[in-house]
């Protein structure tokens, strides 16, 4: 009764189709061997769904399907000039990434991020985009999401003209060799191949870098702050700053903000634990970005073991200033507590000089020749 009285139609936004995390390519093998399927870059970016309505009016939407429209004019006037003439409307399933149209290369998602958030003028922008487009949700007074998404990516291709640094379409590779999905995105075409909104579907599986047995090192970690929950983590600590330790200057330099990889009784647990190490104002040696506002800071006391998918240049943390660029510092992206260090006091965790060392093996193994960072996912 719900789908035939509540239809899927432009202006109303649907929470994307989500993957599962996968813990090696074994996984990966066992659901699509001998199935084909097509590879996808994972580009660094924000999701993005962009909705044109019959009206000609562009609204796009992020990923918690929350209105950003005024952030990116320089994307409403691209779709419009780019989709075909017979397209009179549809909902477009993209990321969209900054890029340098001059070297024709893609930038990293933290230069994305200085873009300004709010009534953002053409003529202002110093930071260009580029939409990728994968997926296409609705067209023409349709709605595709049952389709398969073979069907849906030739209704992608027919609906629009391609133009480099302003709207393109996701690299990609078809085939039924799952040794090709290494570092990509990985989805089926044909067999459960339907687009199921707000669902992390056991259809998409995403075998992300730092879960990957043979990739990525773990970082040793200092919480030096927190911040206090809210909703279902009223009570508790909701986030904390790590810190690594630089030897040389006997500080520690802040590298993140992490907040996921808890469960309930571990986020109650440290929580508890770090209130008894609460001081009143940060120590001389701590180091961190002048925008980071914990609501507490703690005696340095505990080592957390943490992974991420990747580590980026960052102009608000501090870890490893001045070695890889003279006023930035390099930061965490999706970092994830693993486990609580015992064995390890503050001072012997990972060094700033370490953490450099991570950054140049990420370069080195982690990034392609064009600048993506690469996830991989399988998907219907």
């Amino acid at each position: 009764m719900l789908p035939k009285n509540c239809k899927f139609t432009p202006g109303l936004p649907i929470r994307p189709m989500l993957p599962k995390a996968a813990k090696s390519v074994t996984e990966i093998l066992n659901k699509f061997q001998g199935v084909e399927f097509t590879c996808e870059y994972k580009y660094d970016g924000e999701r993005a769904q962009i909705h044109y309505l019959e009206n000609g009016k562009v609204e796009i939407y992020s990923r918690q399907a929350e209105r950003n429209t005024e952030k990116f004019p320089d994307v409403v006037a691209a779709v419009s000039r780019l989709k075909k003439t017979s397209v009179s409307s549809f909902i477009l399933d993209c990321e969209i990434v900054a890029y340098d149209r001059t070297t024709r290369k893609v930038l990293s998602f933290q230069t994305l991020t200085t873009r300004p958030r709010k009534k953002v003028e053409i003529e202002d922008i110093k930071v260009n985009v580029c939409v990728f487009g994968f997926d296409l949700l609705y067209l023409n007074g349709q709605e595709l999401l049952q389709e398969n998404l073979r069907v849906r990516r030739e209704h992608l291709y027919a609906s629009f003209e391609e133009e480099s640094g302003f709207l393109q379409f996701a690299t990609t590779l078809t085939s039924n060799n799952v040794e090709d999905c290494e570092g990509l995105i990985i989805k089926t075409l044909n067999e459960d191949a339907t687009y199921e909104p707000a669902k992390s579907s056991p259809n998409w599986l995403k075998l992300k870098k730092d879960y990957m047995d043979n990739l990525g090192d773990s970082l040793d970690l200092v919480p030096i702050a927190a911040f206090h929950g809210h909703g279902k983590r009223t009570g508790v600590y909701g986030a904390f700053l790590l810190a690594c330790y630089d030897n040389n200057n006997e500080e520690f330099q802040s590298i993140c903000k992490i907040g996921t990889g808890f469960a309930k009784s571990d986020l109650v647990e440290r929580s508890s634990s770090l209130r008894s190490n609460v001081i009143s104002k940060p120590k001389s040696y701590y180091r961190f970005g002048e925008t980071i506002n914990p609501d507490v800071w703690f005696e340095a006391s505990e080592v957390w073991e943490v992974k991420a998918a990747e580590l980026t240049i960052s102009p608000v943390h501090r870890a490893a200033v001045g070695i890889v660029d003279p006023n930035k510092g390099i930061s965490l992206r999706f970092p994830r507590l693993v486990r609580l260090r015992h064995d390890k006091a503050p001072e012997q965790a990972t060094s700033a000089e370490q953490v450099t060392l991570s950054d140049q093996q990420y370069d080195k193994r982690l990034k392609n020749s064009n600048g993506y960072s690469c996830s991989c996912f399988a998907g219907s």
